[in-house]
C-alpha cells in the first residue's frame, strides 16, 4: 500500500468542495471581486471568505489590491489555477450530458476558429483522442501485467477457486 496521499486525494483536499470549484469557475468568467462572486454564486460571505483564503494559500488565486480606503482586493487566477480549466470544463459537460440536459448559457469558444471548446482525454505519445474503453489503469512503474484490471481479474479467479 502507498504511504503517501494520492495525487487525486491531494487535489480533492484542495478543490474538492462545490464552492471552491464554483469560485474558480467564476474566475474564468471574470468575476474577480468579492461582491461579484457573492452575487453570482449566491454563497454566504463567511464561506466565500474562507474559500478565497484557502484558494489563495494554495496559489490557485492571487489577491490584487484595487482600492486603498477601505482596502479591497480582486482575486485572479494564477497559472496553477488556470490549469484547472480543463477539469472544470469536463465536469460541467459531464453534468450537462448526464444530469441537467440543459443548454448552458455559457459556451467556451476557441478564439482562433470560433469552434466550441471541450475537454477530452488525449494520449501524450500519439496525440489522439482516446475513448474510455481504450484506457487501462496501471500502477506507475509496473509492467502491464500488473494493471488494475488484471489485478481485479486475478482476485475474481482466486475467489472462484476458493468457492
Amino acid at each position: 500500500m502507498i504511504n503517501e496521499k494520492s495525487a487525486l486525494a491531494t487535489a480533492l483536499d484542495i478543490v474538492g468542495d462545490r464552492w471552491s470549484l464554483m469560485i474558480l469557475a467564476g474566475s474564468f468568467y471574470n468575476a474577480h471581486r468579492f461582491n461579484d462572486l457573492e452575487r453570482a454564486l449566491g454563497i454566504n460571505r463567511n464561506l466565500l471568505s474562507q474559500r478565497l483564503s484557502r484558494l489563495t494559500e494554495e496559489c490557485l488565486l492571487e489577491r490584487r489590491k484595487y482600492q486603498n480606503k477601505p482596502e479591497r482586493f480582486e482575486y485572479h487566477l494564477t497559472p496553477q489555477g488556470l490549469a484547472l480549466r480543463p477539469v472544470i470544463v469536463a465536469l460541467a459537460r459531464w453534468g450537462r450530458d448526464h444530469y441537467t440536459k440543459d443548454d448552458t448559457p455559457i459556451i467556451l469558444v476557441h478564439n482562433d476558429c470560433g469552434g466550441h471548446v471541450r475537454s477530452d482525454v488525449i494520449c501524450d505519445k500519439c496525440d489522439i483522442h482516446v475513448p474510455h474503453l481504450d484506457i487501462e489503469t496501471h500502477f506507475q512503474g509496473t509492467p502491464p501485467e500488473h494493471s488494475w484490471s488484471n489485478y481485479l481479474q486475478s482476485l475474481q479467479a482466486q475467489n472462484r477457486n476458493i468457492s
